[in-house]
């Protein structure tokens, strides 16, 4: 394979990811075959604002990853569960006695890693945002937590769901749990996981992630659930960072983003998808990988929006500190592609078993087909890992974990391929087409 071409093809993409003028930077690795073939950075990570001094992007930095830190989480959970310390079928309550509380008493580790435990409504257990900083009220938060049943009712969007996936009211928080639609659990399934990991392996959750994973893959100091006070400041930035974080705006696309859709290869096919005859925006572009009209905002701001959400910032050194393990994961690129090129060789690395193959094949197997209550798409969820989104390729085999500012880090198994995306752009995965762009470009190459 020509990975020089490849490489040289990425890094003009990169170049050309400043879009709509949004000032950032971004790192990309790509292992094949267990080797790394793509390492690539482009823009600034970080600006000092005593003498303006720019630190660029580079594939071994630090980067906010929102929720594709849930991948490195469930990796973790994974490597237990083949050492034999969590079973998928056991309710969490048989770790975890405390967690049996309001109705919770059958809660398996597979229904959290499915997103299918009526587990994911924030607000219920904070009273502001604020709350999420504190590891130890939020554990007893998760504990005394009921279950949840989203009320919303959606479409099939490109009928890719069943009918199944119309949620059905239930007479109780209990009866919700029988229900298998699945219901992303975006930040409670961060407490839940993790506390689960400190239970039954009786260290700190970081302790945990560096024994079991990293100290493996030769990865100490490159992934953090709470960032050590010492290395916030090797953590890329959001270079326009608010105190007030309000989601970003829908801009008006420039002409120079508009010219650059159009200059894709796959500018024709996604022209075909959307039966328009005007040049592609941003939202339209990104309509055809999410179907947000599908969801029902109340239950969508229930899973992710906690009370002060504007005035909570994720790249607040106290906040990169706190453990948020389903939001606030940092790690390399470097780090990322490493883990999934293990989940890409089956759990095996460098001659290392850490995942057995009877846990590999559980975990890469789908579970979920149906339109998630929470997520604007099918998810196709397998045990913690969803499906890769690409809109020409077979990634039937493929599987990773997204995060809320279109980061992203994934496997595929039968391509020996791993793919790790870490960005600043200050942007959100519905605005925002850059992990699509990357998916399908690479896909190319791997087909």
């Amino acid at each position: 394979m020509d990975y020089q071409a490849l490489n040289q093809h990425l890094a003009q993409l990169l170049s050309q990811f400043d879009l709509n003028q949004k000032v950032g930077g971004c790192s990309l690795v790509i292992f094949h075959q267990g080797k790394p073939v793509t390492q690539l950075a482009h823009g600034i990570a970080n600006i000092d604002k005593t003498n303006q001094q720019i630190t660029p992007w580079q594939p071994s930095t630090l980067s906010l990853n929102f929720s594709t830190g849930k991948g490195i989480l469930v990796t973790l959970i994974h490597i237990l569960v083949s050492q034999n310390l969590l079973a998928y079928d056991k309710t969490l309550a048989s770790y975890w006695p405390a967690f049996a509380q309001n109705g919770k008493d059958s809660v398996t580790l597979r229904d959290m890693l499915t997103h299918e435990s009526g587990l994911f409504n924030i607000v219920s257990i904070t009273e502001h945002a604020k709350d999420m900083l504190d590891w130890q009220l939020m554990l007893s938060n998760v504990e005394q937590m009921a279950l949840n049943s989203p009320t919303n009712t959606h479409s099939s969007g490109n009928g890719s769901a069943n009918k199944d996936s119309v949620n059905q009211s239930t007479e109780s928080s209990a009866a919700s749990h029988a229900d298998s639609s699945a219901a992303y659990s975006a930040l409670v399934s961060g407490w839940v996981l993790g506390g689960l990991i400190e239970k039954v392996t009786q260290l700190p959750l970081q302790q945990a992630l560096e024994y079991y994973l990293l100290e493996p893959l030769n990865l100490v100091g490159q992934a953090y659930f709470g960032v050590p006070k010492d290395k916030v400041e090797q953590v890329a930035g959001q270079i326009r960072a608010k105190e007030s974080q309000v989601k970003p705006l829908l801009t008006q696309d420039a002409d120079s983003t508009l010219q650059f859709y159009q200059s894709l290869p796959f500018y024709p096919a996604w022209l075909t998808l959307s039966q328009s005859d005007s040049p592609l925006t941003t939202q339209a572009i990104n309509a055809l990988y999410f179907q947000p009209a599908n969801i029902n905002i109340e239950d969508y701001k229930s899973a992710l929006v906690p009370i002060g959400s504007r005035q909570f910032n994720y790249y607040h050194p106290v906040t990169l500190q706190a453990k948020i393990p389903a939001a606030n994961g940092v790690a390399s690129a470097i780090a990322l592609a490493t883990i999934y090129a293990m989940l890409a060789n089956r759990g095996i690395w460098q001659g290392k078993t850490l995942i057995n193959s009877a846990v590999f094949k559980a975990l890469s197997t789908i579970h979920n087909e149906q339109f998630d209550k929470i997520m604007p798409a099918v998810m196709a969820w397998r045990l913690g890992y969803h499906r890769v989104f690409s809109l020409f390729h077979d990634v039937s085999h493929a599987f990773g974990h997204m995060g809320y500012n279109g980061s992203m880090a994934w496997c595929d198994p039968s391509r020996a391929l791993a793919v790790s995306f870490v960005h600043n752009y200050d942007v959100t995965m519905l605005g925002d087409n850059r992990q699509f762009i990357l998916n399908e470009t690479i896909l190319d190459f791997f087909a």
